[in-house]
């Protein structure tokens, strides 16, 4: 329906892997970004085996395996790992065909959600995994535990 966990262990595994990336290390195993975000193994496997399906990351097995990125971070938006994984909306028919079953065009709360929809995925589609980078490397040294710490500390800084 909407975002999930899913989602968001996405988006923190392919960070690691961009972070392991940017640090010269191509493959990196399921145990160490399972281990590194502290996701469940057994579902970032399913994870990682949907996005391999769809080509955001490749794998090799043995010794010397792992996953790896088939984009640059600077080249892979957030609203395609999303829409593999999620598919925002899309459980809504309105959103999928543009018209409500039962009232047509004149559905409200069909076209918030097409709307909705629209915004989000555009949002994302202006982020990438290199953004997300900088933004991790930015929330570092703002100091802070928790993100709305970090926030209110940015903005008393008037950053």
């Amino acid at each position: 329906m909407g975002l999930t966990v899913k989602s968001s262990y996405a988006l923190r595994a392919l960070y690691e892997l961009a972070n392991f990336h940017y640090n010269g290390i191509k493959r990196v195993s399921i145990n160490d970004l399972s281990k590194k975000q502290k996701i469940p193994k057994d579902f970032l496997e399913k994870i990682f085996s949907e996005l391999r399906e769809h080509g955001i990351v490749d794998s090799v097995r043995g010794r010397y395996g792992g996953y790896a990125l088939t984009k640059n971070p600077k080249d892979l938006k957030l609203s395609e790992v999303i829409y593999v994984l999620d598919k925002p909306f899309q459980s809504y028919e309105c959103v999928i065909t543009g018209k409500c079953e039962t009232l047509g065009s004149d559905c409200a709360v069909g076209y918030v959600w097409k709307m909705v929809n629209t915004v989000l995925m555009k949002e994302l589609s202006k982020i990438t995994l290199a953004d997300l980078l900088e933004i991790g490397k930015k929330l570092e040294l703002m100091g802070g535990n928790t993100v709305e710490e970090k926030i209110n500390n940015a903005d008393e800084r008037g950053s």
